[in-house]
């Protein structure tokens, strides 16, 4: 088991990030640096809050283990999504026109910071209207054409198999039937019929904000892919709305497939499995939690919040 990281220890960079961040807010013209801390949660990138005299923004200071191809495919699908006119934090750009900056080993991307709170901050899903606002944001990004270059996501449901041979030594004997009976379910969907998009993948209550100006804001597309429509909404209704009242998962995907069809109409196919579908959705947060707990030593309290919320997902749709 690999020793617990702090997002600090994900960069190609060791001590002081100060100067390095004093360097971001002159190229990119965004006033003297007054403050700066590292965002604390999140397993993959670094991200640090910076505050100006002028305002407040958020650096997303990508991780040694990303390649520049990754990097650029991020920035390229971040460009795409703003000017498709999705709730994004603004991309900020440096004195020569560039989205993405390099200085000393790290490169990032600079945004401007949103205020408000993730719904995992707020410690709830989301109101009715809140829900309809987030479908509204899933339905315009999914309307988006592009294909970005496949990159691998170990959370992302078609690896649901690579994942269980990953971690099922480390499931608990009476969780593992749990686990297999929604990778069965998963397995009879025919997921190359259905209808596939851009999507972003990871809809989740860390990745959605609620904004002081009373906008949802999507955060985060680093694993967006081109994938079967309702993944999507499988992951809204796996994650987003886990604790959304007393709603069986099956009602939870018939209002969200209504809901979402609004913007966005889904055939008759997709109606039909997206309930599998986002069983398979909670499997894979409860799978991918052992992953960081197990294997890749992220003992925190977030991974202990996905390893419930899963377990409590799929104990709670049998």
């Amino acid at each position: 088991m690999s020793e617990l990281q702090t997002p600090a220890d994900r960069l190609n960079y060791t001590g002081d990030l100060t100067p390095v961040i004093e360097r971001v807010c002159e190229t990119y013209g965004v006033g003297q640096l007054s403050a700066s801390s590292i965002v604390e949660v999140g397993y993959e990138d670094c991200n640090v809050v910076i505050e100006t005299d002028q305002a407040k923004f958020v650096a997303k200071m990508f991780a040694k283990t990303r390649t520049p191809v990754d990097i650029t495919r991020y920035a390229t699908t971040m460009e795409k999504v703003v000017q498709a006119g999705v709730h994004h934090p603004e991309l900020l750009t440096t004195d020569t026109g560039e989205t993405t900056y390099s200085d000393s080993g790290v490169t990032l991307v600079l945004m401007r910071f949103v205020e408000g709170k993730s719904f995992l901050e707020l410690d709830r899903s989301p109101s009715d209207e809140e829900r309809k606002a987030v479908l509204e944001q899933a339905a315009t990004v999914n309307s988006i054409d592009y294909e970005p270059p496949y990159l691998f996501d170990s959370w992302a449901i078609p690896n649901i198999h690579a994942m269980l041979e990953k971690v099922e030594q480390y499931i608990a004997p009476e969780d593992l039937p749990l686990v297999e009976q929604a990778i069965a379910g998963y397995d009879a969907i025919p997921t190359d019929d259905l209808p596939h998009c851009f999507v972003h993948g990871d809809f989740t209550k860390a990745n959605v904000i609620k904004g002081e100006d009373g906008k949802i804001y999507i955060l985060d597309f680093s694993v967006a892919n081109r994938y079967p429509r309702i993944q999507e909404l499988a992951v809204i209704v796996a994650n987003l709305l886990h604790d959304d009242g007393e709603e069986t998962l099956e009602q939870k995907c018939k209002r969200v497939a209504d809901e979402y069809s609004e913007f966005n109409p889904l055939n008759d196919q997709e109606r039909k499995h997206l309930p599998a579908y986002a069983l398979a959705g909670i499997a894979m947060e409860f799978m991918g939690a052992h992953q960081e707990k197990y294997i890749n030593g992220n003992d925190t309290e977030e991974t202990d919040y996905w390893l419930s919320l899963g377990r409590e997902g799929l104990r709670k749709a049998q």
